[in-house]
Formats: structure tokens, sequence, C-alpha cells
């Protein structure tokens, strides 16, 4: 094995180890904003009035449509919106780890192909040819 490729196997050991200190992370946007209620006696509905709020939400998607959260609390804001920052950390994490496994995937190939021994390779193994002329035992019910 080439030092190159042991480089890039310390490297798989460093992200694994980064994935596990990563903590929990989801996808999502975190918005906050105000609105009007539609009434027309209700005092947002006045000219310069802000609105009601303002109201933290949590949006995601599901299944391919949109879902969304009240987040009532501060703390729950503060909170989701760390996890969707360690999202995009995993994001970036992910597509680290699949460029490093794709490179190891293509050494391996090539050494394979090229006839070398390759470490962590499953051995090839015979197979038995079972005999056609056995017969099978049938179970009875």
């Amino acid at each position: 094995m080439e030092k190159n490729e042991r480089e890039l196997r310390e490297r798989r050991k460093e992200l694994l180890a980064q994935l596990k200190e990563m903590g929990e992370f989801r996808r999502g946007t975190v918005n906050v904003f105000r609105r009007r209620c539609g009434k027309s006696n209700c005092a947002c509905a006045k000219e310069g009035h802000p609105g009601h709020g303002p109201v933290t939400t949590l949006t995601y998607k599901e299944k391919g449509e949109s879902r969304g959260r009240v987040l009532r609390s501060e703390a729950e804001a503060a909170r989701a919106r760390a996890q969707v920052a360690r999202h995009d950390q995993f994001q970036a994490w992910s597509r680290q780890w699949l460029a490093l496994n794709e490179e190891l995937s293509d050494r391996r190939l090539e050494a394979l192909l090229s006839g070398e021994e390759v470490e962590g390779a499953a051995p090839e193994k015979k197979l038995r040819r079972r005999s056609s002329r056995r017969s099978r035992r049938r179970s009875r019910v």
C-alpha cells in the first residue's frame, strides 16, 4: 500500500471523529416575522403598525412538502438555529466523506485490475457447486 493511500485512511479516521463530535443537527430554516391578522378593527390594520409578533418559526421539507413549527421561546429558537448551522457543517462533511471514499475506491479498483494485493479487500472464495442429483428435504405440514 502506498503512502498516499495511508494518508487517505488517516483522513477517513479524522472525518469519522469529526462526525462523532458534530452533535444534533436538522434541516430547515429559522425565520422571524411579523404579520397582520386581517381584522379591520385590530391595531395591526392601521398604517405604520408593524403587525403582530415577532413569531419565530422553523420551516423544513418533509416528503416533498413544506412543514413549519412555531418556536415559542428564545431558547428553543437558539437551539434550532444551532442545529440548522450544524446541518450545514454536516453537508460539507458529507461532501468530503464522499470524495475521500471515491478516491479510495478508485485506488482499490486500479490495484485489483493491475493484480496487486489490496489491503482490506475480501479474499476470493472458491464456490462449491452442489450436486444436482441430491434431493432436498421437503418439510411436511
